[in-house]
């Protein structure tokens, strides 16, 4: 064949390749993501999970590639946050710390009077290193799994985990007055937290960056994914508080102190025993244990923020059935529902649900103790009755529903002697864990009118009794106080429990506990909990 020839089939031959288009693997292969040193390996794979999460299938790999991540402080798109929350045991009554508190113990430069040891990961501890200085000899690395028995068994040391790591045994504490667990919380004033940027260098990068916008940064601190719940103990506002409230000329008179806080959270709930009664006087005997509350009474529940009622007390019927059918239909003119008591038997036993930012969540309650008239029948109101293995199936059939359960027992409210103590009785014991067993995430006494012992069990949290809320038992310190739960739920997950203290004053207004009070009332049961 000509040389000529040759050379025109070869032209067109090299020609046609040109327009062919490339393989199919080569556009299928995963985008390349190379981080910089300085970046924190988990910050690198939560943007990696972040573009996942849009359709774009990623590695990480060294360079060349496709998206440079790096350090926070350059000029490129924001790519991902890592929040780290300081945390201590929740049998500790540390409240917070400062920044120059942790860097000192950090380095070793310094002491604080309140930790002397600060337990991470070694991911945690990398990415702290250029927020807090390198590590000094207080610093003590434990894996994951060792992480949580390191700090219980050092009372002298506290932890640092990235937020979405805290639990209930893991309380998080406040830094400078903040506190990530918090609905309040300023992301922007954290000096905890460890950014990354991104760099394109390639056109399929840009490509991937522009179709995953709407998932970046990446953080695992999304307000939009978190919810605070507060829950209350005991609420009967009749005889020496309703005397004080009539007196003030204030109808908000007992919440005024902390009813915004309260309010605050994204759910509160209350636990209220008695009825609202039209026309109802308040009777301040000592002997008097018929109780109601005037409508405008309900005042403190507004100004609370209250946004559900449990009813599983045993005074809903003091005024008979038509009053309690006025009391359920008083809540519903507020578009405030119920659970733990209702207009029947079938209405009270019901659960009630609620979502907050994607986090759905299950309540329900009972009455243990009785006595029987104040129990739900078929066609007469009042509150449910507790039956351990109904209450354990309803729990089970809830699971699949919703992310969390939260059952409320009315139990003995005392001793077998009668006595109001922080030590919960032993059918209070086995009733409570047999509902964790269940599947119940939280399981809170609400009929004690002291504060009870803590428990943690499977991973779960049980608060044995609450104490008081609105109440006039001012007669003694343990009934002057109580605990408000202050749950943190995250992406479906209970991350944290605060506990805050209150205090009934002698002109039976609620405030909160000074700190020597608050630490005096915590060790109390602590002193006493099962861990």
């Amino acid at each position: 064949m000509p040389t000529a020839i040759i050379r025109l089939a070869l032209v067109a031959f090299i020609a046609a390749l040109a327009v062919l288009p490339a393989p199919a693997a080569a556009q299928d292969t995963p985008l390349r993501i190379a981080a910089e040193p300085a970046v924190p390996p988990s910050v690198a794979r939560a943007f990696v999970d972040a573009l996942a999460s849009a359709g774009v299938s990623a590695e990480l790999a060294p360079a060349p590639a496709d998206l440079r991540l790096l350090p926070h402080g350059s000029d490129a798109a924001p790519a991902a946050q890592q929040v780290l929350a300081p945390a201590v045991r929740m049998a500790s009554t540390l409240e917070g710390i400062t920044l120059a508190e942790l860097r000192a113990v950090w380095t070793g430069a310094g002491k604080s009077p309140a930790f002397s040891r600060i337990h991470v990961t070694a991911n945690t501890a990398g990415a702290l290193a250029p927020l807090l200085g390198a590590a000094g000899p207080n610093v003590k690395v434990a894996a994951a799994d060792k992480l949580d028995a390191a700090v219980w068994a050092d009372k002298a040391g506290i932890a640092v985990v990235p937020f979405d790591a805290l639990t209930v045994r893991l309380r998080a504490l406040k830094l400078d007055g903040q506190n990530p667990a918090d609905n309040r919380f300023d992301a922007s004033a954290w000096p905890l937290t460890h950014r990354a940027t991104v760099a394109a260098d390639t056109e399929r990068g840009r490509a991937a960056l522009e179709a995953a916008k709407s998932a970046l940064p990446a953080t695992n601190r999304d307000p939009s994914k978190l919810t605070v719940l507060v829950m209350t103990g005991v609420t009967a506002m009749a005889r020496h508080s309703a005397v004080a409230i009539d007196k003030s000329g204030d109808p908000a008179f007992l919440a005024r102190k902390v009813g915004p806080e309260l309010a605050a959270a994204d759910i509160t709930t209350a636990s209220n025993e008695i009825p609202f009664v039209a026309g109802c006087v308040a009777n301040p005997s000592a002997n008097n244990l018929v109780f109601c509350s005037k409508p405008e009474y309900w005042e403190n529940l507004a100004l609370s923020g209250v946004d559900a009622v449990g009813l599983s007390g045993n005074h809903l019927l003091d005024f008979g059935r038509k009053a309690a059918l006025d009391s359920l239909a008083f809540y519903q003119s507020k578009g405030i529902p119920v659970y733990g008591g209702g207009a029947n038997e079938k209405a009270a036993a019901e659960p009630l649900i609620i979502e907050r930012n994607g986090n759905r969540i299950a309540f329900l309650a009972a009455n243990q103790h009785g006595p029987a008239v104040a129990w739900a029948g078929p066609d007469k109101p009042g509150s449910a009755r507790f039956d351990l293995a109904k209450m354990q199936a309803a729990i089970r059939s809830l699971e699949p529903e919703v992310d969390l359960v939260f059952a409320e027992i009315q139990h003995l409210e005392t001793n077998y002697q009668g006595d109001y103590v922080n030590v919960p009785n032993d059918r209070a014991e086995i009733d409570f864990r047999g509902l964790i067993d269940a599947g119940a995430d939280v399981v809170t006494g609400v009929m004690a009118h002291a504060p009870q012992a803590v428990e943690t069990r499977k991973g779960k949290l049980i608060l044995y009794g609450l104490g008081n809320l609105y109440f006039d038992q001012t007669w003694s310190w343990p009934t002057r106080t109580g605990l408000v739960p202050r749950h943190t739920i995250y992406d479906g997950k209970l991350l944290n429990t605060e506990l805050l203290v209150t205090v009934i004053d002698k002109n039976f207004q609620l405030r909160w506990a000074t700190p020597a009070e608050r630490a005096q009332v915590l060790k109390s049961i602590f002193n006493v909990s099962r861990w």
